[in-house]
């Protein structure tokens, strides 16, 4: 039997092992073959290896069966499923016929017009009436929505559009060209994205918009395609803002409108699309899980947990362990649905010893904790290991623990400035550590660990973003001015809000503060809406997100304020 807590990104991440490495002899398919990115691959091997990202090891192949049941799981996932030509290799098995067709035949490629055509059948038959290249009368330039909620939004992007190259003017038509296809009922529009719409205007465009609007896609996925494709077309010069600037439209339409539901996007090359069948019962259910499971809001919230402490030395893990205990109960008092508690850095520590000493004791002692709430709550913790006898730790890990054990483990990956000669690095930033990804899901959203200074790695490296929804940084801790480390708006600027802006989501930190009060107005939330604006002049001000709750206690070792945030 396939275990149901294998989801797509746990697919996705075996896809990458197997490019990065082979397929083991006697683990091909000869039947089918599951095929991603142009890529053909056997299914049931992949589902094996996926496990693996769940539970920490391959699923025994003799523990479920391949053919129809392995397809139908990962059809469910949105993969495309295909019969396998590789029983006939030789030259004798294929006719002359077929010789001339194999040899005559137009690749596929996303500029197939059936894929369209099949995307307009398949939301036909699930949704009715169905509009291609629909006509909305809205106007093309900012001015035009001087009484829109989100004018201020759409007037930064187009001047950050003009400043690109240059380019002042590139918006030649008085209402918004025509959208791809129009769903009437419910009412949305469902645009077809190839290459071409993914450039640095498009990404440049995504960093402006307001956390609070809704559009049915990823914004973190789109903005990483951006960075990965970055197509160009310089024909006329101002061609990619111009795009960028009527798919900006289309995806404020439904504010724009007033009676719409967000606008979703569909990435051409995310599959193989003329290959669904609008007849086939299996593969409307298919394609319909991908259109609802874009509309669907995110689901979670997320608390993070300021500690005040009078002293850096006086504290012991069964105290930090206590501590998490009143915490953990009173936020799941307040709180209802399942959501992410993120502690700081360095919580636990081992001295001499490496982390991995005490995962044992911190996954024991926190699912005692977690097993008696209702909720499924991901508690996100730090232990710090292999401490000198300056008090340096040379290993420094993030944790996230579920009532189900240790769900993702992650290693610093980006050191501060005098730490480079210290601390024990993850090779990169999507290196598993113990067998883990850093990685982990609740809910549908994603997240990422990162361990403190991590979050300027981010930027500084430009990295891309993985596919995840949330940044979840574990800052140690901050000191008075002359003490230690005090910067405190310094990484709000460029650790949180920089790795907001890269990864177009949003950041999530805590520390401790010790010796010193927490500052009230630090934002342990963090979402990035200004577009080609340099960190360096945001201020506090700039912030979009504001925590929805409060919490306020005692524990032994100082004060602790929690701020709670809706996704």
């Amino acid at each position: 039997m396939i275990p149901s807590n294998i989801t797509r990104e746990h697919v996705k991440k075996a896809l990458e092992e197997i490019d990065a490495g082979s397929i083991p002899p006697g683990r091909k398919s000869t039947k089918f073959v599951l095929i991603f990115n142009g890529k053909r691959y056997p299914p049931k091997y992949v589902l094996s290896l996926a496990n693996k990202f769940v539970v920490g090891e391959e699923l025994d192949p003799s523990n479920f069966g391949g053919g129809q049941e392995t397809n139908k799981f990962l059809t469910r996932l949105g993969f495309e499923i295909a019969e396998s030509s590789s029983s006939r290799t030789n030259e004798e098995s294929i006719s002359p016929q077929n010789k001339i067709t194999k040899t005559t035949q137009k690749k596929h490629d996303e500029r197939c017009p059936e894929c369209k055509n099949t995307i307009e059948r398949m939301l036909k038959k699930i949704y009715g009436v169905v509009k291609p290249n629909h006509k909305f009368y809205i106007g093309t330039e900012p001015e035009k929505f001087e009484d829109a909620i989100y004018h201020k939004n759409l007037r930064r992007i187009f001047v950050d559009l003009q400043n690109y190259k240059g380019c002042e003017k590139f918006v030649y038509t008085d209402t918004l060209p025509n959208c791809d296809y129009f769903v009437q009922n419910p009412g949305f529009i469902v645009e077809f994205d190839e290459s071409q719409h993914f450039t640095a205007p498009r990404k440049i465009s995504l960093q402006n918009y307001p956390r609070n609007l809704k559009v049915g896609f990823s914004l973190s996925e789109w903005g990483a395609l951006c960075d990965k494709i970055n197509a160009k077309d310089n024909d006329p010069l101002y061609r990619d803002e111009q795009r960028a600037w009527y798919d900006t439209l289309r995806d404020f339409l439904p504010w724009l409108n007033g009676n719409l539901e967000p606008t979703i996007r569909l990435y051409s090359e995310e599959m193989q699309w003329c290959r669904l069948d609008p007849d086939n019962p299996d593969d409307v259910a298919r394609f319909k899980n991908i259109i609802e499971s874009k509309r669907k809001e995110l689901n979670c919230w997320v608390a993070t947990v300021i500690l005040q402490s009078g002293s850096d030395k006086d504290y012991s893990n069964d105290g930090r362990l206590d501590a998490l205990t009143q915490i953990v109960d009173r936020i799941a008092s307040k709180k209802s649905g399942d959501g992410v508690i993120l502690f700081p850095g360095g919580w636990f520590r081992t001295d001499k010893e490496k982390p991995s000493t005490i995962y044992d004791w911190t996954e024991k002692s926190l699912k005692n904790v977690l097993e008696t709430i209702k909720e499924h709550i991901v508690v996100c913790i730090g232990i710090d290991g292999s401490v000198d006898e300056e008090d340096y730790a040379h290993d420094q890990i993030g944790l996230a623990v579920s009532k189900n054990g240790i769900d993702a483990i992650g290693r610093k990956f980006h050191p501060a400035p005098q730490e480079k000669d210290y601390v024990e690095l993850a090779k990169d930033y999507l290196a598993e550590e113990d067998g883990k990804s850093r990685i982990f899901e609740l809910n549908g959203v994603k997240y990422f660990m990162c361990v403190c200074y991590d979050t300027y790695g981010v930027r500084h490296k430009n990295l891309t973003n993985p596919d995840v929804d949330v940044v979840l940084n574990l800052v140690h801790c901050f000191y008075p001015v002359g003490e230690g480390p005090s910067g405190t708006s310094f990484f709000a600027k460029h650790g949180f809000a920089g790795a907001s802006k890269q990864w177009i989501c949003p950041v999530f930190g805590t520390a401790v503060f010790f010796k010193r009060d927490i500052p009230e107005n630090w934002p342990t939330g963090v979402y990035w809406d200004r577009g080609s604006k340099s960190t360096r002049y945001w201020r506090y001000s700039d912030n979009p997100i504001k925590s929805k709750d409060k919490i306020e206690m005692k524990v032994r070792e100082g004060a602790v304020l929690v701020k709670i945030y809706e996704l």
